[in-house]
Order: C-alpha cells, then structure tokens, then sequence
C-alpha cells in the first residue's frame, strides 16, 4: 500500500486493537476465539497447501490464519505483512509462545516491502477484505500488489481473496438522500470491544465506501472514537477481469469458506492460479 495519508489512516484504523487486556486468561481467551471463529478459513487454505508449504499473507492483522496453519504443521516458513504495528507485534508475541519458529511477522508496505524472492511462495493470501483498501487509497494500486504477488508465486502457486461487497450496505446509502448512515453492531464475546459504532458513506461514482469506527470497551466503557478506513467495493465481473489482467487462472468465486457459489451476498472468497 503507497505510503500517505490515506494509508496511514487505515493502519491508524486497527492500531492498538489488541493492546487491553485485562489479565493472561483474558488474552488466552481472545487467542482461542480468533481461531475457532475462523476454522473454516484454515480448512480451505489447508487443502490447497502442498506438504512443507511456503504461504504469504497481506493484511494478516493479529496473524491468527498463519497461527492455525502453523498448528496444522502444514507451514515450512511463512510471511505475514501488515500496516499496523501494534497487530505485528501481537502476531510476533503469539508466534513466540506457540514455538512457531517458522513465521515471520513485518510490518510496512506490501507495495515496496521485500516480500521475497521470484517465485517464492506456494500460496498467497488477502483476506478480511485487504485487498479493498488499495484502489480506495490510490487507484491502480490493487492490481500492482496482485502484480507482485503474482511474480512471488510458484508455477501453479495459489492465490486466496477475502471480500466484503457489502451488498447490504450499498442498498442501504443508494437509497439514502447524501449516501450516509449510522449502524450499531455487537462484537463477539471473547473480544476486548464490545461494540462499535459504523458511520458510512458511499461515493457512488467511485464505488468508495468510507467507513468511520466508534468503540465501546466491553469491562471499562472507555470510548475508541476516529478510526477511519475507505475500502473499494468490487463487482464481481470486474474483479474477476483485473486477476486475468495480472496473469491468474482458474479464478473461482464462492459464498464464503463453504465452497458454495457466489450468490452475491455479503461475503466473497475468490481462489485463482498463477498462469503461466
């Protein structure tokens, strides 16, 4: 990701998500839901994998599908990439106390970062949406990170996406008069946060949607307001088109990390193959 406002205001976004714990049980406790909430995402991944496989992630936040890999013994080295700092250092410390010495955890720009050599990886990795944050930010930006890890894969080498097209959301600012709206949501038990407030607004021209957070702390109250990210929400024609464009193959879209087709809901994970 290009490193300027726009992108500082994202990694601003999830910085110190994961810094307020209120003791090692209640970190404990965060650690095991991240994993069993994401079990699915493992599994999928896992079957795509080759014996000793070499996986990078972009966007790999607190580093918990590396993690699980990892757990699966199915990891010879691994490269997790993220924006934010305090979410590297999270991943770095969890990686410490399982004894997975095959990760690697970095935080910086997946557009200019060494993320290894040519032909490297046996599988590269975009979920929770990151790949939404890039033409957002600076247009032409996403296809210049599917460039990199296109020439970072193996021959055959598999790349995984995470969308949120937000179909929902999108109804929901189409149909309003300035394209604006306010959502409360509930966050899972075992998180710190235990709500958040979404201020949203959608350009429609771009197809940008600006997204403004408010958390509510589920022990204190303590109130987490100015996190601010604007993510790209992708058709599912055009995305398709930009990984031929970059040189993937075999693009396959499903309705999350069931193996369902893609029935344009709200969640999108899209499998491709480096062609050659």
């Amino acid at each position: 990701m290009a490193e300027h406002e726009g992108m500082d205001g994202i990694a601003a976004a999830y910085e110190g998500l994961e810094t307020t714990f209120a003791d090692d049980g209640a970190l404990d406790a965060y650690r095991r839901s991240a994993l069993e909430r994401h079990v699915a995402q493992g599994d999928v991944v896992a079957a795509l994998l080759p014996p000793d496989a070499t996986v990078l992630e972009i966007g790999t936040g607190n580093g918990r599908l590396l993690i699980d890999l990892a757990r699966r013994g199915l990891l010879a080295s691994a490269l997790g990439v993220d924006l934010a700092r305090s979410r590297i250092a999270f991943a770095e410390q969890w990686a410490t106390d399982d004894g997975a010495a095959g990760l690697r955890f970095a935080a910086g720009d997946a557009l200019t970062m060494d993320l290894g050599g040519a032909g490297e990886w046996d599988a590269a990795i975009v979920i929770t949406g990151a790949l939404a944050y890039f033409d957002a930010v600076a247009p032409g930006s996403a296809r210049a990170l599917l460039d990199r890890l296109r020439d970072g894969l193996k021959p055959g080498g598999r790349l995984v996406l995470e969308l949120y097209p937000h179909p929902s959301w999108r109804q929901l600012l189409d149909d309003a008069e300035d394209g604006r709206a306010r959502l409360w949501s509930e966050l899972p038990d075992g998180d710190p946060w235990r709500f958040y407030l979404s201020d949203l607004h959608l350009d429609g021209e771009t197809g940008v949607l600006t997204h403004r957070k408010t958390f509510v702390h589920r022990t204190t109250g303590e109130i987490d307001e100015g996190r601010r990210e604007a993510l790209r929400l992708y058709a599912t024609d055009d995305l398709v088109a930009l990984l031929h464009d970059a040189g993937f193959g075999e693009v396959e879209t499903f309705a999350g990390w069931d193996g369902a087709p893609y029935d344009d809901g709200e969640l999108l994970v899209v499998t491709a193959v480096r062609a050659d």
